[in-house]
């Protein structure tokens, strides 16, 4: 049973009971359940302070990733660099998914866009340099601190 804006909703899903065994493991409590758009308009977010984290109803694979990645935050505890934070978090949720059996690569190709938007702020919003991200991001992003430069010259571009 997931309680919602004061419905019930009661579901046998497998995600459900899959994504309910990984806030037990990781002591993560949810603070709110959203209803699964397609990443339409809701924000899903982690809380260090209260482990607590805010996620989809899962009902594919997809929203059941997007919850993992939440539960990842808290699970790695990372609070590094922000894109070393949502790299540890997707690459956790992955894992933990094909543990499951469950892959998406679909899924996997937008993490892996995700994680390079957020160097990319990085590199333009903090005093990160292009050299310093791990080189394991990099390969994983299959990105080089060169071509993260030229991304940037061509954002800048289209900016203006």
């Amino acid at each position: 049973m997931i309680n919602i804006a004061k419905k019930t909703i009661s579901s046998k899903s497998k995600y459900i009971t899959w994504i309910k065994g990984e806030l037990s493991i990781t002591k993560t409590k949810v603070k709110k359940w959203v209803v699964w758009n397609n990443l339409a308009s809701s924000t899903y977010e982690a809380y260090f302070d209260t482990r607590s984290v805010v996620i989809p109803i899962p009902v594919c694979s997809w929203s059941f990733l997007v919850g993992l990645h939440e539960i990842g935050h808290i699970s790695t505890g990372d609070r590094n660099a922000n894109y070393l934070r949502e790299y540890n978090a997707e690459r956790w949720a992955i894992k933990r998914a094909k543990e499951y059996n469950v892959t998406n690569a679909g899924y996997v190709k937008e993490a892996k866009e995700y994680v390079k938007s957020h160097i990319i702020h990085d590199l333009i919003h903090t005093s990160l340099k292009a050299e310093k991200i791990k080189p394991y991001v990099l390969k994983w992003i299959k990105a080089t601190p060169k071509s993260l430069h030229l991304e940037i010259k061509g954002y800048a571009k289209h900016t203006i």
